[in-house]
């Protein structure tokens, strides 16, 4: 389980796609849900989240309200129970359980959750949309595919669950990332990004302080030292495999030089302000010195979390979740205990940099039980849900006043810093290509880690890609 892959500031702003290419979208979405149809939903495990019989202790009809964390949530019995069906990832699978259960026993109504793993999720999204919502009520929006996925008028704006008056209640890069031509169109979930730790037993051991560890010179002058006293086997491991590369390697350490990918247009700017060839640079730098692990390159961001729960790496750039599990959970990572965090190095035009990622549940249109779907979305991104979600170690809440929850500081070491983070990070850019671009930059990075490549060849090839996806 991973995030994306899985909020404060915006370098580069959400853009509506032009009309031509979201026709262009629209075909593409039609013709791909004819090829992969039958098999799309191969990869997907039907949950129902309730554990056991759901029992009721209102008459039917009757109108409750429980005090949530500071709120009150009101749910309503069902006169004729409903069945509302969710389509999401698994890394929240146990909150999703937990309070789909509780909502269950107080409404009456029942839940069943399809969680779909990050390597299927995105194409099964795609069929299930195109081919008219495949019975679902409520269907998780990633951040990185906001524009892609709402093109099709397929979700049902919920701007009455947040009001005006309530707007600053939550992180507004997140509920503005979901309001597209002025319509909320999904209900933020989780916040998070990308992060680095460190192994304290391993810095120690090469003589490294990581509070003086501000810019990459600095990360790289580290990894010198970390070699040079032979106190682990690799300073770091890169997770080059789509999807993660982005958020987690390549793009995230591009960001780091303060320069755009791209305009507003999508037009790449990283072909003239050196931040893709900077990128793609520290890997072929760190291959060749011996600091980066080169099987980096066929690992994704939950490798290289067990690579570095190993103890055989001493930093880990990864997702907030990830790098949590390092420090807590004792089943993947022998390292708990032992694992620091610092803000992710800048360079001279930025404190410090990374890509951010958030989770909404959007309502499909389709919807036949629009109501009871509204009300379940507030359970499941209430007060209440998400600090449980936040003290679980998944992810960051999406509701400003958790950031300062003593409960979740007490539970997350470093916390203060995890959160601090975010206030440099920005979304990845929206545009409808963008997940074929990814894809296009995780192949070249491979290409870079593997020798194939020089950085300055593979920051022209990206650069052609580019040119060739915004023409369509």
């Amino acid at each position: 389980m991973r995030n994306g892959r899985r909020p404060l500031g915006r370098r580069e702003r959400m853009r509506p796609m032009r009309l031509n290419r979201v026709h262009k979208l629209l075909t593409l979405v039609a013709v791909f849900a004819l090829v992969v149809a039958a098999c799309s939903s191969s990869g997907s495990e039907t949950t129902t989240a309730a554990a056991g019989e759901s029992t009721t202790t209102a008459a039917v009809g009757e109108t409750t309200t429980t005090a949530e964390a500071g709120e009150a949530t009101t749910t309503t019995v069902a006169a004729e129970p409903v069945t509302i069906r969710l389509l999401l990832r698994p890394d929240e699978g146990g909150n999703i359980a937990r309070f789909t259960a509780e909502f269950e026993a107080k409404t009456g109504n029942k839940v069943e959750v399809d969680f779909v793993g990050w390597g299927e999720i995105y194409n099964k999204i795609l069929t299930t949309l195109a081919s008219g919502g495949g019975g679902y009520d409520i269907i998780f929006i990633p951040s990185a595919n906001v524009v892609e996925f709402t093109s099709g008028g397929w979700f049902e704006p919920v701007d009455d669950l947040i009001p005006q008056d309530q707007r600053d209640e939550w992180l507004a890069p997140v509920v503005d990332l979901y309001t597209i031509d002025g319509k909320l169109l999904a209900m933020p979930w989780y916040s998070g990004g990308a992060h680095m730790a460190y192994n304290k037993s391993i810095l120690d051991a090469a003589g490294v302080d990581a509070a003086g560890i501000k810019s990459m010179d600095d990360f790289m002058a580290a990894c010198e030292a970390v070699k040079a006293a032979g106190a682990a086997d690799f300073c770091f491991s890169p997770s080059a495999k789509y999807p993660g590369n982005f958020y987690y390697n390549w793009g995230t350490l591009s960001a780091t030089t303060g320069e755009p990918l791209f305009d507003d247009a999508g037009a790449p700017l990283f072909a003239e302000n050196g931040s893709a060839e900077f990128g793609f640079g520290l890997m072929a730098t760190g291959i060749e010195k011996g600091y980066f692990d080169p099987a980096g390159v066929a690992l994704d961001d939950y490798e290289t979390l067990i690579e570095f729960g190993a103890g055989t790496t001493a930093f880990l750039l990864d997702s907030t979740w990830a790098v949590t599990q390092a420090a807590r959970n004792e089943e993947i990572s022998g390292v708990t205990g032992n694992v620091g965090y610092i803000l992710i190095p800048g360079s001279e035009k930025v404190e410090s940099a990374g890509y951010l990622y958030a989770g909404g549940m959007g309502l499909l249109a389709s919807s036949e039980h629009k109501d009871v779907a509204k009300e379940l979305m507030q359970f499941l991104t209430s007060e209440e849900a998400q600090k449980q979600h936040a003290i679980e170690g998944a992810n960051l809440p999406t509701r400003v006043a958790l950031f300062t929850d003593p409960e979740i500081a007490a539970a997350w070491d470093g916390f203060d810093i995890l959160a601090s983070q975010l206030t440099y990070g920005s979304f990845p850019p929206q545009f409808g290509w963008f997940e074929e671009w990814r894809q296009s930059s995780a192949s070249l990075t491979q290409d870079v880690i593997r020798g194939d490549k020089t950085p300055t060849e593979a920051t022209t090839e990206l650069a052609a890609e580019t040119d060739r996806l915004r023409q369509g």
